[in-house]
């Protein structure tokens, strides 16, 4: 069995592989749907996956076993990462493309680490400052690299993939507290099925269903597998 930390490094490592597995599919998506439709969508099957994992393993009953703080927690970190974070960065996709946006994205731990040390007395030691100074040079690298991108999409883009970093950051951060009290399969379990009714509450999903018909088997056999990966990513990185 491997030590904590380690075993945190191997979930860390399979959600990262996950989410570039996700982020590929979700740009093949966006041709049928919208981004909040993909969101609401593949949120609301992982969900339900998780749910039902929650309830065969450690029953129902632990749903709602948790204090009202921890609960309000749970809702705000869900609404930055998936209603905030994730839709505006399959947005930046659209516009800058997987490679310029995702990279921009992805910096997002440099300011959980930040806001871990300020909020949580975490210490920055001297091989995360050198990774935070190492992935800023790659970003800057592939950022100073050409785009076939308007420069109205360009801004809009590198916008928005900022705009996705700094609300994974928060949300990330956010996540520490609960998981003192509930574990992480819990969590997730609750988490993405508050995306999914928040999402679809919202103006941007009106008209999906239209879309959903439209699409074809095709692409629905592609959000089912882009939810399965979802639901697999969200616990290992929350692990």
């Amino acid at each position: 069995m491997p030590s904590e930390p380690a075993f945190g490094a191997l979930c860390a490592l399979g959600a990262a592989l996950a989410w570039s597995v996700t982020s590929l599919l979700a740009r093949t998506l966006m041709t049928h749907y919208g981004s909040v439709t993909i969101n609401a969508m593949r949120s609301g099957i992982a969900g339900a996956l998780l749910v039902a994992c929650v309830a065969v393993v450690d029953g129902p009953a632990v749903l709602i076993a948790m204090s009202g703080t921890t609960f309000l927690v749970l809702v705000v970190s869900i609404v930055a990462a998936i209603g905030v974070g994730d839709t505006v960065f399959f947005e930046s996709t659209r516009a800058i493309g997987l490679g310029w946006a995702m990279t921009i994205a992805t910096t997002y731990p440099i300011g959980a680490a930040v806001l871990a040390a300020a909020l949580y007395g975490e210490r920055i030691t001297t091989p995360i400052a050198a990774g935070t100074l190492l992935t800023l040079g790659g970003v800057a690298l592939i950022v100073s690299m050409r785009t076939d991108a308007r420069p109205e999409r360009l801004w809009f883009g590198v916008g928005a993939a900022v705009v996705a970093s700094i609300a994974w950051a928060v949300s990330t951060v956010m996540m520490k507290m609960p998981l003192h009290e509930i574990e992480p399969l819990t969590a997730q379990a609750i988490r993405l099925p508050l995306a999914s009714a928040l999402l679809w509450l919202t103006p941007w999903a009106r008209g999906a269903g239209t879309a959903l018909r439209r699409a074809g088997r095709g692409p629905l056999v592609r959000m089912a597998v882009l939810s399965v990966i979802t639901a697999a990513s969200s616990v290992l990185f929350v692990a």
